[in-house]
């Protein structure tokens, strides 16, 4: 991959082809079964990808900056401003910052998502 600035990312499909190995994620405190793997910063921007195991419930929460999301592989339950979405691979989502989201429910073993967050999020709390 290029030195693109993940400004410039916009979460490509290309994102699907990332060779993860399993060394860079980690698995989030108190969220067994759901682990991130940062991938990079840039001009404020974090680019991330998770990965969880089918049954995994992502706490409702409000991100301090928005975020756009990208599922790559499985799917999962997203909800937001009470409206519930079966997300599969190549679906997206925005949330602006603030904004409350979930709980979320993953549908698949193996689900990732790339999320491209304009600053902090609320995972680099737990």
């Amino acid at each position: 991959m290029t030195s693109t600035p993940l400004a410039d990312l916009h979460l490509s499909p290309a994102l699907v082809d990332l060779d993860l190995h399993p060394g860079r994620f980690t698995e989030l405190p108190g969220l067994r079964g759901l682990r991130l793997a940062r991938l990079g910063q840039y001009a404020g921007k974090t680019l991330e990808v998770l990965e969880a195991a089918k049954g995994v419930v992502v706490p409702a929460l409000a991100h301090p900056s928005t975020e756009t999301g990208r599922v790559l592989s499985g799917s999962l339950r997203f909800m937001q401003d009470g409206v519930v979405r079966d997300l599969k691979a190549g679906d997206t989502w925005r949330v602006e910052a603030g904004r409350s989201q979930g709980p979320h429910v993953v549908l698949e073993d193996g689900t990732r998502v790339a999320v491209l967050r304009d600053g902090k999020s609320a995972l680099d709390v737990v």
